[in-house]
């Protein structure tokens, strides 16, 4: 058999391999192979090269695996007969094709056997089919695919391999092997798939961090923080946006309850006021004030800022009245917190007012 040294990524290959690399959103796709019985002048030359020299024939792929502890390495089987060939061919030449999502094939590596080739010969005289295994390096993550063809022939080894997993008829499944699967709810047991749309009341999308469309309504698991996330909007994000998610795992459900009995307040020391006290509950606020004097000579200028956590989204407008008056005034409550009294009064009285709105969101 013809001795290759090892592939070479072509120019294209490179920028491929490059685009690929760590990215989530690209898939390498690898679509077959060509042989052929051209030569070339040296290794420098195959950085250029966009195809096959002398084309005479094309290995399909057959499988394509990622190996090794991290996951870095790919194995490409490839496998070709001479069942088709009318002369016996010189086999110097391999390029391996593959493509991106833009769908472009291309020459992504080749390598030359130079003057170490060999001869396929014809399948009259000696009928052959062959399988080439080819491993690259890739980085640790990314996405690889390849388009496999379904009439190939299964290896000795693949036969072996399949056989080792085949399940008896009182095999369970485990983590650790194949089996028939027990439905349930303890240990070692799953949940048959309608169970959880039951349980949650959601159907089930998916993984939240794999890229593609999401769909409103549907329920997705993400990866990173553990928990279950609804989906409100229709969109492609593959993290917990909070506009387009909600977290709807019991935990995270758990907190939303615990808001409502969270009460939050404090009171504000303004000077020459009697009493003025904020309450915050379930998000609501509520503030209460008694301005003795405060507020005398404070017409459309702040009186008092109330804390961020108790401010609301908008402006409010509301009225009230003071004592030892029939007049009244109006005041707003701005988003930065300020409070103000919109027009001068006679400085004879306190107000009193309670107002309650809800606060503003902070992320």
């Amino acid at each position: 058999m013809s001795y290759f040294e090892g592939l070479k990524l072509t120019k294209k290959g490179e920028q491929l391999q490059a685009k690929i690399n760590g990215n989530l959103s690209e898939t390498l796709t690898f679509t077959k192979a060509k042989l052929g019985s051209g030569s070339i002048t040296s290794n420098d030359e195959i950085r250029f090269l966009t195809d096959v020299k002398e084309v005479w024939g094309t290995a399909n792929v057959t499988s394509c695996k990622i190996q090794g502890d991290e996951k870095n390495i790919v194995a490409i089987e490839l496998q070709f007969s001479n069942a088709e060939l009318r002369e016996d061919k010189i086999f110097r030449e391999i390029g391996l094709y593959a493509q991106g999502n833009e769908g472009e094939e291309i020459l992504y590596a080749y390598a030359n056997a130079g003057d170490k080739y060999d001869y396929i010969p014809l399948m009259k005289d000696s009928p052959h089919s062959f399988i080439i295994v080819i491993y690259f390096n890739i980085t640790s993550g990314s996405k690889v695919d390849a388009k496999i063809d379904l009439h190939s022939y299964i290896t000795l080894q693949e036969f072996n391999e399949g056989m080792s997993k085949k399940v008896n008829k009182t095999d369970y499944a485990s983590a650790e092997q194949y089996g028939i699967v027990k439905y349930g709810t303890e240990e070692g047991t799953v949940l048959e798939g309608n169970k959880f749309t039951q349980i949650m009341g959601k159907d089930y999308g998916g993984i939240l961090n794999e890229p593609g469309t999401k769909e409103v309504g549907k329920t997705y698991f993400d990866k990173n923080t553990k928990k279950l996330y609804l989906c409100k909007n229709t969109n492609t994000d593959i993290s917990a946006n909070i506009n387009n998610y909600i977290a709807m795992d019991s935990h995270s459900i758990l907190e939303r309850l615990e808001n409502f009995s969270k009460l939050e307040g404090e009171r504000l020391y303004v000077p020459n006021a009697t009493f003025i006290k904020i309450y915050k509950i379930a998000g609501m606020v509520t503030l209460i004030v008694d301005s003795g004097t405060a507020f005398f000579n404070k017409a459309n200028t702040p009186i008092f800022n109330i804390p961020e956590k108790y401010r609301p989204n908008e402006t409010l407008y509301f009225s009230a009245s003071y004592r030892n008056s029939t007049k009244s005034n109006t005041f707003f409550l701005y988003a930065n917190g300020n409070l103000i009294k919109s027009e001068a009064d006679d400085n004879l009285g306190a107000y009193y007012f309670t107002i309650s709105y809800p606060a503003k969101t902070i992320n």
